[in-house]
C-alpha cells in the first residue's frame, strides 16, 4: 500500500529538490543508505535482528533490503528512537561510536520525516464504517426516542488501533445482521404506537365459538355467500377497544376487486376492508371501536360474493371469505395508541387511510423526514418511493397506519445507509489527485459522531441543508462541547485511550485485596471521567493531565486514597478535592489507570511502563520475543525477593533488556501505588525503591519525578495525544502521510491555549478530517 505513496512523494519532491539545488548550489545530496545505515546495522544489529528467529520479530536485514523506509515507517521509527535513547544496542554489546550513532540517527530522522508539509498531503481513506454499538444506540435514541440495551443485543465491537470505531474492524456478519433485524422490530414497535401492538387485556373467539357461516376443517368459518359471522361480546366498561379479525379470502372475477369484509358493532358499520390475504398467509385485520358497557354483537360480514364457474383461471372462480378467529382487546387508554411524538409529526385521517391513495401525500412527507434523518442527508425520491411501497403493501393488507409505519421504520433501521456512514464523493467533487472535500452533510456526520457519538442534531442538519456548516464549523464545535453534550465523547474516547474501560471486568485476588468490589471500580471510572470533563469545561492546560493536584472523589474513593472527606458532603457525591503531595500526578496516580496496568494480585512495573510508552509517548515497545518466560515463582521457604530484584534477573536475558531498560524505570516510579492505586511505602515489609535511570541518562524518583520527566518531554506527550485523538476522530489508523497533520494539530494546540478544546478544534480543522481520498493507495 505504501509503495505508491512513496512514488508519489518522490514525483512531487523532484521539482522541489531541483529548485533547492538551483537556489542553493552548496547543498549536498543526502548520504546514500548503503554508506550510512547499512554499516551500523551489519556491525551492531544483525547479530540479534536478522533471519527468521530475529529478536522481537524485527528482522532488520530483511527490512533494510525491502525497499523505501517509509514502507515500514513505524518499525524504523522505533529503531531511530532506540538509537537516540541509547537502549539499542544493549549495554553488554559493542556500542557504535557517538559520532556514528549521531550520524545514523540524523539520517534516519531525515528519511522518516522527509515529508514536505508545505505541500498538500493525502487525507487518507476511511473504510466504509458501520456504526458501533454505542453509536447505534445513541442514533436510535435520537432518531426514535427509544433507549435500547445494546450490551444485551449485540456482541462487543473489536478494537482497531485502540478504538472500537475503526472502520477496518467494524464488519457485518450474518449473525449480526440477524440481530439488527430483531432489534429493528423491537425498536419500531416501541417507537410507533399501533393497534396491532396492543395485546392485553383480550378475549379470543375461535371459529368454533362463533355463529354464522359454515364451520369447516382446520377450525375455520366459511362465508361462501353474502352473510355474517358473529360473536356476542361482553364489554366490561365503556372505552376504546380493538377488534382483531384473523382471516383470508379467495378471489374471483377479471377485475382487481377484493373480497369485501364489513365489520359492525351492534349493527353500526365500523370499517369496510378488502381482504387480500390468502390461505397460506392469513392476516390479522385490526379495527378500532368505541363500545358501551354491556353485551353487544360484533359482526363480520361478507358483502360481495361472486361465482364464475367457467373462468379460465380456476383459482379465480369463487370469491369467499374465511374467518379463523375474532379477538377483542381492551379497554385501552387512548394515549397508548397515539403515534410516537418523537418520530411522526402527522398522520392521514382515518378516511384518508381507508382510501386507495389519499393517504400517500401525507405519508410521503413523513417518510422523507424519517429517511433523511436516518440516512443523515436528504433522502432521494427513489429512497422515499421504496419505503412508500412498503407502506402501500401494509395498507393493502389492512394494517393500521401505525403498523404500516412500523414496517417502514424496520426497513430503514436495517438499511446499509443507516447502519453505515457513507462518505462517497458527490457532485463530481474529486480532484486530479483523487481527493475531495466532504460535503456539508458528510462533515456534519463526522463531527457529530466524533463529539456526541450520534447523528447530527436539528441545528447541524439545518446548516448542512443550507450549505453553511463549513462557515460555522467552530461555532458548532463549541456548541457540541458545552455542558453534558460531550459526555459521551469524554467517556468513550477517554476510556479507550487510557484503557480504563477494562475496569468493567476487573478482577482482584480476594486475599490480597479483600475490600475490592465493582462499586470501587466504578468510582475510579467516574473519577477519571469527571477529571477529563473538568479539564474540558474549565479549559485547563493539557499539562494538567500529568500535574493536577486535584481530582473528583466520592467518600469511598477518598478513603481508598487516604484523603479527608468533607463532613458536610453526601458520601455518594463526587467532590473536587485537593490531593496529598504523593498523589499529585494527574492521570498517572489515579486508581483507574493504575489498576488496569496491574496484575490480579500485584503491581506490574512492566505494564505500567509499557502503558506510558504506548499511551503518553506514542512509542510502544515491541512485543516480547517468543519463548521469553514471565517472572519465575520464588522457591518456598526462601526470603522473598523484591519485584525490582526479580526484574533485574529478568533483564539479564538479552532479548528482554532492550525494552525493559525503557519500561522499567517508568513503571518503578509508580511502585508506591498498589494494584488498586492505594498508596504504600512498603512491599513485603521492605521499603520500596522508586528510583530509576532512563536510557538517556536522566534520573527520576517516584511519581513526582516521573511527572517532571514527562513534563520536560511534554511536546512528545502533546503530539502523542494529537495522534490518538485524530485516530479516534477519523476511525482509521494513521499512516506516514498523516505526520504533517499530527504536527500541525499539536502545534496549533500549543499556540491556542494548549487545552483539550484547542486540540479538538485543531483536529476538526485538519485536512484528514475535512477531506478524503477516493482510491486505496498501494
Amino acid at each position: 500500500m505504501h509503495i505508491r505513496c512513496f512514488i508519489l512523494f518522490i514525483a512531487f519532491s523532484v521539482p522541489l529538490v531541483a529548485e533547492a539545488q538551483e537556489n542553493h548550489p552548496a547543498l549536498e545530496p543526502r548520504a546514500a543508505r548503503e554508506h550510512v545505515l547499512t554499516p551500523l546495522l551489519e556491525s551492531h544489529c544483525y547479530d540479534c535482528h536478522s533471519g527468521e528467529e530475529a529478536e522481537a520479530g524485527v528482522a532488520l536485514d530483511q527490512l533494510n533490503d525491502a525497499g523505501p523506509l517509509l514502507g515500514e515507517r513505524r518499525t524504523w521509527l522505533r529503531v531511530l528512537n532506540r538509537l537516540r535513547d541509547g537502549s539499542m544496542p544493549p549495554e553488554e554489546y559493542d556500542q557504535p561510536a557517538a559520532d556514528e550513532r549521531q550520524q545514523v540517527s540524523d539520517w534516519l530522522d531525515a528519511e522518516l520525516h522527509s515529508l514536505d508539509c508545505s505541500q498538500p498531503q493525502s487525507p487518507g481513506r476511511v473504510t466504509l464504517r458501520r456504526l458501533n454499538r454505542a453509536e447505534y444506540a445513541n442514533t436510535v435514541r435520537d432518531l426514535t426516542g427509544v433507549t435500547i440495551d445494546v450490551q444485551e443485543i449485540f456482541p462487543r465491537d473489536e478494537l482497531g488501533y485502540g478504538f472500537d470505531n475503526n472502520g477496518d474492524v467494524l464488519s457485518l456478519s450474518p449473525l449480526l445482521l440477524e440481530k439488527y433485524l430483531v432489534a429493528a422490530e423491537q425498536i419500531s414497535a416501541e417507537a410507533i404506537s399501533a393497534p396491532e401492538s396492543i395485546l392485553k387485556p383480550s378475549r379470543q373467539y375461535m371459529a368454533g365459538q362463533l355463529r354464522g357461516g359454515q364451520l369447516i376443517a382446520d377450525n375455520t368459518r366459511l362465508l361462501s355467500t353474502n352473510g355474517a359471522i358473529q360473536a356476542k361480546v361482553n364489554f366490561p366498561k365503556q372505552g376504546r377497544y380493538f377488534l382483531r379479525v384473523r382471516c383470508y379470502a379467495t378471489q374471483a372475477g377479471d377485475t382487481n376487486e377484493l373480497a369485501e369484509m364489513r365489520v359492525e358493532l351492534g349493527g353500526q358499520a365500523l370499517s369496510v376492508l378488502g381482504v387480500a390475504a390468502a390461505q397460506d398467509d392469513p392476516h390479522t385485520y385490526v379495527i378500532p371501536l368505541d363500545a358501551q358497557k354491556g353485551k353487544q354483537t360484533v359482526s363480520v360480514k361478507f358483502t360481495n360474493d361472486f361465482y364464475h364457474p367457467d373462468a379460465v383461471d380456476e383459482s379465480r372462480r369463487d370469491r369467499n371469505l374465511f374467518v379463523l378467529s375474532l379477538t377483542v382487546v381492551g379497554p385501552v387508554e387512548k394515549q397508548k395508541v397515539a403515534a410516537g411524538d418523537t418520530l411522526l409529526t402527522s398522520a392521514p385521517t382515518p378516511e384518508q387511510w381507508r382510501s386507495p391513495d389519499a393517504w400517500q401525500p401525507v405519508v410521503r412527507t413523513e417518510l422523507y423526514e424519517l429517511v433523511s434523518k436516518a440516512f443523515r442527508r436528504p433522502a432521494t425520491d427513489d429512497e422515499v418511493n421504496r419505503y412508500l411501497k412498503l407502506v402501500g403493501t401494509s395498507h393493502e393488507r389492512g394494517d393500521s397506519y401505525g403498523r404500516a409505519m412500523q414496517t417502514a421504520l424496520q426497513g430503514v433501521l436495517v438499511s446499509p445507509k443507516f447502519l453505515f456512514r457513507d462518505e462517497s464523493p458527490t457532485d463530481g467533487g474529486v480532484d486530479k489527485d483523487k481527493k475531495y472535500r466532504l460535503n456539508d452533510h458528510q462533515l456534519a456526520t463526522r463531527l457529530s459522531y466524533f463529539l456526541t457519538l450520534s447523528m447530527p442534531d436539528q441545528e447541524m442538519r439545518r446548516l448542512a441543508d443550507q450549505g453553511k456548516l463549513y462557515e460555522q464549523l467552530h461555532q458548532q464545535v463549541n456548541r457540541l462541547l458545552e455542558g453534558d453534550r460531550s459526555d459521551a465523547f469524554l467517556r468513550h474516547f477517554g476510556e479507550q485511550w487510557l484503557e480504563t474501560r477494562r475496569l468493567e471486568n476487573l478482577e482482584r485476588d480476594k486475599q490480597a485485596f479483600p475490600d475490592y468490589d465493582p462499586a470501587l471500580a466504578q468510582s475510579m471510572r467516574d473519577e477519571t471521567f469527571l477529571f477529563l470533563r473538568d479539564m474540558l469545561s474549565t479549559n485547563k492546560p493539557l499539562s494538567s493531565l500529568l500535574s493536577s493536584d486535584e481530582s473528583y472523589l466520592d467518600a469511598r474513593l477518598a478513603k481508598h486514597y487516604g484523603v479527608v472527606w468533607p463532613v458536610d458532603a453526601a458520601p455518594d457525591s463526587f467532590q473536587r478535592l485537593r490531593l496529598p503531595e504523593e498523589r499529585r500526578g494527574g492521570l498517572l496516580t489515579q486508581g483507574s489507570v493504575l489498576s488496569v496496568v496491574s496484575l490480579v494480585d500485584r503491581t506490574s512495573p512492566v505494564l505500567r511502563g509499557k502503558w506510558i510508552l504506548d499511551h503518553l509517548l506514542n512509542d510502544p515497545p515491541a512485543d516480547p520475543p517468543p519463548g521469553v518466560s514471565d517472572l519465575a515463582k520464588q522457591p518456598a521457604g526462601e526470603k522473598p525477593q523484591s519485584l525490582r530484584a526479580q526484574l533485574e534477573l529478568h533483564r539479564a536475558d538479552p532479548g528482554c533488556a532492550t525494552c525493559h531498560i525503557r519500561m522499567d524505570p517508568l513503571g518503578f516510579a509508580l511502585e508506591n501505588f498498589d494494584a488498586l492505586g492505594a498508596y504504600r511505602e512498603l512491599e513485603n515489609n521492605q521499603p520500596i525503591d522508586v528510583s530509576g535511570k532512563l536510557p538517556d541518562g536522566r534520573e527520576l524518583t517516584g511519581a513526582l519525578g516521573l511527572q517532571e520527566v514527562l513534563l520536560e518531554d511534554f511536546d512528545v506527550v502533546r503530539r502523542a495525544l494529537a495522534a490518538q485523538l485524530l485516530t479516534y476522530a477519523l476511525g482509521r489508523g494513521l499512516e506516514y502521510h498523516d505526520e504533517c497533520a499530527v504536527n500541525e494539530i499539536a502545534e496549533a494546540t500549543k499556540q491556542n491555549d494548549d487545552n483539550l478544546a484547542a486540540m479538538i478544534h485543531a483536529v476538526v480543522d485538519s485536512a484528514p478530517f475535512q477531506q478524503r481520498e477516493d482510491v486505496v493507495r498501494e
